[in-house]
């Protein structure tokens, strides 16, 4: 049995690890995107300070008239921490192309425009679906959740010592290579967390089947995407986006707005977004008459939507705080047992010839 989960575990590294690597080191500069961002691009971070000061309608104009051409504006994201600015999300007229515009929180003054949303949402897409959204990139990157989940815990029992030996072995042991020592202790001291990443990783990839998993034993809210408002009346227009923003206000007195995301077609709803003291609120409402369709937020979550909503927290490290660094050395993790573990493949190859 051991050697079958030698075999498995040397495999897995050397085929889907490789893939692993890149997605680890992905999510640990996505674990402070912000920051990165700011060194690359500071312009993008001059902001003059940071209170919204003007409606969206002002911000989403202002976004428009930044990109060529009669782009639409998709979302709005007003800034939750000193020193970012608002982001808007503008498709292109062309309909696949699209900005991130960044804008300066008092003014709404257009600080820059990153088409396709520059190196760090590449970087998003890469991490979620290797920017191979149409050819099951997603699957894909599930599936090397997979192989990270089932390396980690496998690697948990090949490191395991023999009885009496426990202490021994939680440091460097006398007699191994330095390579075989390093797969060994950051294997065992970085496994657990590896394999939360990597667990709440693939509910994220297999979205749609794992809502039917947990369906089975919790209901569940819809998803935003099947939120869809009635048929509008020929002729009607969508109401102004600050007084959709004031009927979600009025629900949620001592909740804070932190964005708006437009209406998608002719059945799309506005949808607020807002931080409460219990977490995260979604309210959708219809453009034509501004009734409230669908909310969701803590008070109506049920078991199964907070499992779902826990796996997105813990993987993008929302659920760690101050600790977020240990989330950003756990994506550097893969690399590191990639490398010693093929150092130590090697040798025995070398020892066996």
């Amino acid at each position: 049995m051991r050697r079958l989960w030698i075999q498995i575990h040397l495999w897995l590294g050397l085929t889907l690890g490789v893939v692993g690597i890149l997605i680890g080191i992905s999510g640990s500069i996505l674990v402070y995107d912000h920051e990165f961002d700011a060194l690359i691009n500071p312009r993008r971070y001059a902001v003059s300070g940071s209170r919204a000061s003007l409606e969206f309608a002002e911000y989403a104009e202002h976004a428009r008239q930044s990109v060529p051409g009669e782009g639409r504006v998709l979302n709005i994201r007003l800034p939750e921490v000193e020193g970012l600015p608002v982001v808007a999300l503008v498709r292109g007229k062309e309909g696949t192309q699209f900005s991130r515009v960044y804008l300066d929180p008092p003014t709404g003054r257009v600080l820059d425009a990153a088409p396709g949303g520059g190196f760090i949402g590449w970087l998003h897409r890469f991490h979620e679906n290797l920017t191979l959204r149409e050819y099951w990139g997603r699957e894909v990157v599930g599936l090397v959740g997979i192989a990270m989940l089932i390396s980690s815990l496998s690697g948990i029992y090949l490191w395991w010592p023999v009885r009496g030996r426990l202490r021994e072995a939680l440091g460097p042991r006398p007699g191994l290579t330095g390579s075989r020592n390093l797969h060994y202790l950051f294997g065992f001291y970085g496994a657990l967390l590896l394999a939360l990443l990597s667990f709440s990783g693939i509910w994220l990839a297999y979205v749609d089947a794992g809502r039917a998993v947990v369906a089975a034993v919790s209901p569940l809210s819809p998803l935003p995407r099947n939120i869809r408002a009635p048929e509008p009346p020929a002729g009607a227009k969508a109401i102004a986006p600050d007084a959709v923003v004031s009927a979600a206000r009025a629900l949620y007195p001592d909740a804070k707005v932190i964005g708006l995301g437009m209406p998608a077609g002719p059945r799309g709803t506005y949808r607020v977004n807002l931080e409460g003291p219990d977490g995260a609120i979604s309210v959708f409402l219809d453009p034509a008459s501004g009734s409230l369709l669908q909310r969701l937020d803590p008070a109506g979550r049920s078991g199964g939507d907070r499992f779902l909503a826990l796996q997105r927290s813990l993987h993008t490290g929302d659920t760690f705080g101050a600790a977020r660094f240990l989330l950003f050395l756990a994506g550097l993790l893969p690399g590191v047992l990639a490398v010693t573990g093929t150092l130590m493949w090697l040798s025995k190859r070398k020892r066996a010839s």
